[in-house]
């Protein structure tokens, strides 16, 4: 009687911290403002690249045609092993705004990918440093909507960074599942970012679509007190300028600023690009790793709530109360979490989405923090 007394309070207690969470969070993106600025900075747009010959192009096309002008485009070239050396330097002698630096080693005190974009920095002469991925496709204003969003008190800008996928291209019905909830986790995590950067926390944020000043990375040290981890440097970086800093945060919502990017091709690349980025969570700090997994054990277990009901664990209005907290909870989220996407609508299961999100956490989450990661096998 004891045991049934408590599972009942437990699931109590996980539906109502399901519930505030979600609240917390759409309160958090209405509270997300509209920061302008009518300065014009010079930026530095930094693109760490490596064995990109199929998309760099369209990287550096879309960054010509940016509406920006007052700004340079920093591409370094990782030791990559193809052609994508000779097709930015192509570009450079094209225009002058851009500039190609190679990387011929790996840096000894640095993970590959930060020692790139630290590379670009030292070499980069901009009050603002832009950063996106060299699968990217910014939009024409990306960097006029970006600079706009930096008043005086903002030292960070996040963005939204959705993945296209292919037109026009029959695919088998595991892709189109693949396809469809690599669009559900991105959205979710967009929200989640929104959400948090709307109270001035800042958790998550996406390195594809990220600007900081430069005196924002010089005042937290640069990378120097993340580089223990492979990726993070977007979401450790964030969380970096929230505690050690005293600047701004801000979210971006304009259609203009959306970086779409390429959806991955395949489940294996898909789970090894997840893997490297659920790794950043080891050196979360201890009050946000207990926050997680408070999280997302409570999601488990609401969702879990039938089954202790079959077996007599719980009272039929607890498990009511569960499912009622995590369903509606999730739905309103993103039903106001979407419009700040300009009217972006789900083209998913939601419910069936629900379900992979959560057995996704579980196992892609474990395989992150045990496993060891490369960035584009370096």
């Amino acid at each position: 009687m004891e045991y049934f007394i408590l599972l009942n309070i437990l699931f109590i207690i996980f539906s109502a911290f399901y519930l505030c969470i979600q609240i917390g969070l759409i309160l958090g993106i209405k509270r997300l403002k509209c920061r302008k600025s009518s300065s014009l900075p010079f930026v530095s747009v930094i693109v760490a690249a490596r064995n990109e010959e199929k998309t760099i192009s369209d990287l550096l096309q879309c960054l010509i045609s940016q509406t920006y002008e007052n700004l340079e485009i920093i591409i370094v070239n990782d030791r990559s092993t193809d052609n994508t050396r000779n097709i930015i330097e192509k570009f450079a002698r094209k225009n002058k705004k851009i500039k190609c630096i190679n990387i011929h080693t790996l840096s000894g005190d640095m993970p590959a990918k930060k020692n790139a974009l630290r590379t670009g920095i030292k070499a980069s002469k901009g009050e603002i440093l832009c950063f996106t991925d060299a699968d990217c496709f910014p939009p024409p204003r990306w960097i006029e909507k970006i600079v706009s969003s930096f008043s005086p008190e903002v030292g960070l800008v996040a963005g939204y960074s959705p993945y296209q996928t292919p037109k026009h291209k029959s695919m088998s019905y595991w892709k189109s599942i693949l396809y469809s909830f690599i669009e559900y986790e991105e959205k979710r995590a967009a929200v989640w970012s929104a959400g948090s950067i709307g109270w001035n926390l800042g958790w998550l944020c996406t390195g594809r679509n990220l600007a900081y000043r430069r005196k924002v990375y010089d005042e937290v040290g640069g990378f120097e007190k993340i580089k223990m981890s492979v990726s993070g440097d977007d979401d450790l970086f964030l969380q970096l300028v929230r505690k050690k800093t005293n600047w701004k945060i801000n979210y971006i919502c304009s259609k203009d600023s959306f970086v779409a990017t390429n959806v991955p091709e395949s489940w294996k690349h898909f789970v090894q690009q997840r893997k490297r980025h659920f790794s950043a969570s080891k050196f979360f700090s201890l009050p946000m790793k207990l926050f997680f997994s408070m999280y997302h054990f409570s999601n488990l277990m609401l969702l879990l709530s039938p089954l202790f009901l079959i077996f007599h664990l719980i009272e039929p209005v607890c498990m009511i109360l569960a499912i009622s907290a995590k369903f509606s909870g999730d739905f309103i989220l993103f039903y106001n979490g979407v419009r700040i996407f300009n009217g972006e609508k789900f083209r998913l299961n939601f419910f069936f989405m629900e379900v992979l999100y959560i057995l996704y956490n579980i196992f892609l989450g474990t395989l992150g923090l045990i496993g060891k990661y490369e960035w584009k096998k370096t």
